[in-house]
């Protein structure tokens, strides 16, 4: 198998995880809130993923810039983009703000041609621009009853969120590419970005309304620890595809994401 088909495949399977942790953590918000999501993901990565980063950095040197790299991605998406993300579906439903955020793909080639140099073709463009497509005809086609209850709420609000995630993923996209780049060892990727996004949470925690502070109980943190795991196996195999092929071959896959979550609302 080609690194190319490979990296295709990880990204799909990083979008099926992604929805599949997005969904969880729906169940856990609830009762909690958005940034208590990130945080459980962030602490189950460290966890994961830890003991081997930690054995890496003990028995290899790293490039400086790539960890910074990668902390600043970790910052942008999912410390920031993660959170306006769930903070959008509390505000106008699922399907609105997974197909606002389904734009980020297109942000991601834009960003990793002007910025890396990557040479993408008309198809991928194509492709980027189908998939966003696909993603908002769903959107309308299918209004959970959820999304009708939300009418009334404040929608610039939530577009607002919506907006703001998908620019940070798409930043975050071509951060994790630079600094995997760097760094030839996934576990530390992943925990470097994990901290990155700890010290966003922790800076904005207290700048947001007490109600979407950092909030556990027994009803949400079962939910939560599955959304973390899932969600850090995802992070997982998107770290590893973006080490075998440019970002627009495996951006647009992996933000199919959309996709998978709308086929669970419909569940």
């Amino acid at each position: 198998m080609s690194p190319l088909l490979t990296a295709q495949l990880l990204a799909i399977l990083t979008a099926f995880g992604y929805a599949s942790s997005s969904t969880a953590a729906r169940f856990g918000m609830r009762t909690s809130n958005p940034i208590t999501a990130i945080l459980t993901l962030v602490w189950v990565t460290l966890l994961l993923y830890g003991p081997a980063a930690i054995h890496a950095l003990q028995t290899a040197s790293v490039d400086t810039r790539g960890l910074l790299w990668l902390a600043a991605a970790g910052m942008a998406a999912p410390g920031l983009a993660g959170t306006l993300h769930y903070m959008g579906i509390r505000q106008i439903g699922l399907s609105r703000s997974t197909s606002i955020v389904g734009s980020s793909p297109l942000v991601a080639v834009i960003i990793a041609v002007v910025v890396l140099g990557e040479n993408a073709s008309p198809l991928i463009y194509t492709g980027t621009l189908l998939i966003m497509a696909g993603i908002t005809l769903l959107s309308h086609k299918r209004e959970s009853a959820r999304d009708a209850e939300k009418e009334g709420r404040s929608f610039w609000s939530g577009f607002l969120y919506a907006s703001g995630a998908a620019f940070m993923f798409g930043v975050a996209g071509v951060l994790r590419k630079a600094g995997i780049t760097l760094i030839p060892f996934v576990s530390v990727g992943l925990c470097t970005a994990a901290i990155g996004a700890l010290v966003a949470i922790l800076l904005w925690n207290p700048f947001l309304p007490r109600e979407d502070r950092i909030r556990y109980g027994r009803k949400n943190i079962g939910y939560f620890l599955v959304s973390g795991t899932i969600n850090s196996l995802a992070h997982f195999a998107y770290f590893n595809a973006l080490k075998l092929a440019p970002i627009s071959a495996v951006v647009p896959l992996a933000y199919t994401t959309p996709l998978f979550a709308l086929a669970f609302s419909w569940l």
